[in-house]
């Protein structure tokens, strides 16, 4: 676990909140200068801590209207499963490819324009070595999507 100080906590806070605030701006609300929040913010950077700065993007906006979780499970063999898992990682429309532990060996995360789309790339789902059996999630609504939360509330609690 990378050590941050109060600081450190603070500017990441405000970075989650705009990623595109001015240095000036946060150097002036901390009492520090422009180059002293920049060195930070590279110190931070080249931690890890920071992987990067982004722009959020409506899925909707784009046609990707149906969201599924596709849970795997999978051959046990190690070079299928690392050549499988190798294929997955090129298919655009899987947003997150994780590894479980329990009844079923991965889950994927996937965003489509409609159902023909999810069929289709089922359909290529199941061509591969590794997958013995699949099911499929499709969500219907989402209550709550804000993958930052976790983070903010582990940078407000220290």
């Amino acid at each position: 676990m990378e050590r941050l100080d109060e600081l450190d906590r603070k500017l990441l806070l405000d970075l989650l909140m705009d990623g595109r605030a001015p240095y000036a701006e946060l150097g002036k609300k901390y009492g520090l200068s422009r180059q002293a929040i920049y060195n930070r913010i590279q110190s931070l950077k080249k931690r890890g801590v920071i992987k990067g700065f982004t722009v959020e993007v409506n899925p909707r906006s784009l046609g990707l209207n149906l969201r599924a979780y596709i849970l795997i499970v999978a051959e046990p063999s190690r070079e299928v499963r690392e050549e499988s898992e190798k294929l997955l990682r090129k298919y655009p429309q899987i947003s997150a490819i994780h590894l479980l532990l329990g009844r079923f060996d991965v889950l994927l995360d996937v965003l489509v324009r409609d159902i023909d789309e999810l069929k289709n790339l089922l359909m290529e789902i199941h061509s591969l070595k590794m997958v013995r059996k699949t099911e499929t999630f499709i969500v219907y609504q989402s209550v709550k999507d804000y993958p930052k939360h976790p983070i903010e509330g582990a940078l407000a609690r220290g």
